[in-house]
C-alpha cells in the first residue's frame, strides 16, 4: 500500500512536469530555428559560389582579351567584345551580391 504524496511532493512533481515541459518547447523551438538558420546561410552560400563562378568567367574573358592584345594579330574589334564580356560577367555578379 503506497501513501499518498504530501503537499511538497505534489508540489515537487508540479515543477518537475512544468520544467520538462518548457524543455521540450525549447527544444522544439531551437530545431526551427537552426533549420532557419540554416537554410539562410545555404541560401548566402550559394549565391556567393554563383558569384565567384561569374567573377572567375570575367576573368578569363579578361585574360583573353589580354593575350589578344599582346599577340601579333590582334584584333581590336575582338578586344572589345571580350572585354565587354567580362564588364557584363562582372556586373551581374554584382547585381547577385546585392540579390543575396
Amino acid at each position: 500500500m503506497t501513501t499518498p504524496p504530501t503537499a511538497l511532493e505534489r508540489d515537487l512533481l508540479a515543477c518537475v512536469e512544468r520544467l520538462v515541459t518548457a524543455c521540450e518547447v525549447s527544444a522544439k523551438e531551437l530545431s526551427g530555428l537552426e533549420a532557419r538558420s540554416t537554410k539562410g546561410m545555404q541560401s548566402q552560400i550559394d549565391g556567393l559560389a554563383a558569384c565567384v563562378s561569374v567573377l572567375i568567367q570575367s576573368q578569363v574573358a579578361s585574360v583573353a582579351a589580354l593575350h589578344g592584345l599582346l599577340s601579333e594579330g590582334s584584333n581590336y574589334g575582338n578586344l572589345r567584345r571580350q572585354l565587354e564580356t567580362s564588364l557584363k560577367l562582372v556586373k551581374a555578379a554584382e547585381e547577385r551580391l546585392k540579390l543575396s
